[in-house]
């Protein structure tokens, strides 16, 4: 038996922005708004949503040092402003990092135990505060998913808070929050999105709703990554990207991912590597490795890129599907070999046992133990 669970409410559309105050009104009268430092104050995001709230009396104070990849420590400074100021309700603003620390944050406030207690797997036992999340980038779909991936330095691990309390209370698209995105940045967080669209799609734990939403958000994000890359003023490519990271999120939170994603964390704490960069990556030569397995699956994903798969076997339509990601990947600039980002041959071995214990690798179309990491990860160097 299969189910399917999203508790959160979705609000979408060009200028929706302008209900997060009213929302946040509803659901507390004080608010902490997670965000990071820089672009938040250059793109005047953060001045707008504070003067929201201010004319919905919605009383705020602002923790803008969510960047990067969020430790525990940027999570456990955020926690104690939270209870020191009373807020009863958290509004994350930002890329996934920011809306992990919001997320965190919120379902942290009410628990007894430590930060590291939950990190460790401690499972979290009370309801946490309502959070609204609001995204500013289209590739984690962290403001519909029940996990938060923080990393914890002192152990040298990078893992997810997981629970129910995670789901954010409401989130909020707006695609006009993306237009300012550099391309990079649109590259990165696009080939994450595209990367989970794929994976939850081809999913030994897919079912009926989960294909349906990740199978569009790859028609989506299939044919407009490129040209939000190329033109970021274009507000049809970025409301594809936006909703097909929305859609993206809503299937790999009831199915897991696979087994570019079982990777990304290890590679990404060792070399300080994007995320999205890593995904995207290794989601080819995952695909060609795992082909065989799923051939009317990945024929599928090939056909929801746009390929005309009548008249040929699954197999080689699978294969147009995987030229067709690479030809993607490579017009957006993601690197092609794990060697240009500098990692080195001697670390594959760490990264291998450190990859393992992930789950995604079991939920991967072609299961993959030591030796399939060992053979991928040669490949992609």
């Amino acid at each position: 038996m299969q189910q399917f669970h999203l508790p959160t409410r979705v609000i979408t559309g060009p200028g929706c922005f302008s209900e997060v105050a009213p929302v946040a009104g509803t659901l507390g009268r004080s608010v902490l708004l997670v965000c990071g430092h820089a672009a938040m104050h250059r793109s005047g995001v953060l001045r707008r949503g504070l003067s929201d709230l201010d004319r919905a009396g919605v009383r705020h104070v602002v923790y803008s040092m969510a960047q990067g990849e969020p430790t525990l420590a940027t999570v456990q400074a955020a926690l104690e402003l939270a209870r020191r100021e009373s807020v009863d309700v958290v509004i994350g603003i930002g890329g996934g990092s920011a809306l992990d620390v919001a997320k965190a944050t919120a379902a942290l406030f009410t628990q007894t135990g430590t930060l590291l207690d939950y990190h460790r797997g401690l499972p979290l036992n009370k309801p946490g505060l309502p959070c609204i999340a609001v995204p500013t980038t289209a590739g984690t779909g962290t403001e519909v998913t029940s996990n938060a991936v923080l990393t914890d330095p002192e152990r040298g691990v990078k893992e997810s808070l997981r629970g129910p309390q995670l789901f954010p209370s409401v989130a909020v698209l707006d695609p006009e929050l993306t237009l300012s995105l550099p391309p990079a940045v649109t590259a990165s967080s696009g080939a994450d999105a595209l990367c989970q669209a794929i994976e939850s799609f081809v999913a030994v734990a897919a079912q009926p709703p989960t294909e349906a939403l990740a199978g569009q958000a790859i028609v989506w994000i299939g044919r407009s990554l490129v040209r939000a890359c190329a033109d970021g003023s274009d507000m049809a490519a970025r409301c594809d990207m936006l909703y097909g990271s929305l859609l993206a999120g809503m299937a790999l939170t009831n199915t897991r991912l696979g087994g570019a994603h079982g990777m990304a964390h290890p590679l990404g704490f060792k070399y300080h590597l994007p995320h999205g960069v890593i995904c995207g990556l290794l989601l080819p030569y995952v695909m060609e490795y795992s082909l065989a397995s799923a051939p009317a699956k990945y024929a599928e994903v090939a056909r929801r890129l746009g390929f005309d798969t009548r008249g040929i076997s699954p197999l080689a339509a699978a294969q147009e599907g995987l030229a067709a990601v690479r030809a993607m990947l490579r017009q957006v600039a993601i690197p092609e070999h794990l060697a240009d980002l500098g990692v080195q041959a001697r670390d594959l071995p760490e990264i291998i046992e450190q990859s393992l214990p992930s789950s995604n690798l079991k939920n991967n179309p072609r299961p993959l133990g030591a030796e399939d990491l060992r053979v991928i990860l040669r490949r992609a160097l």
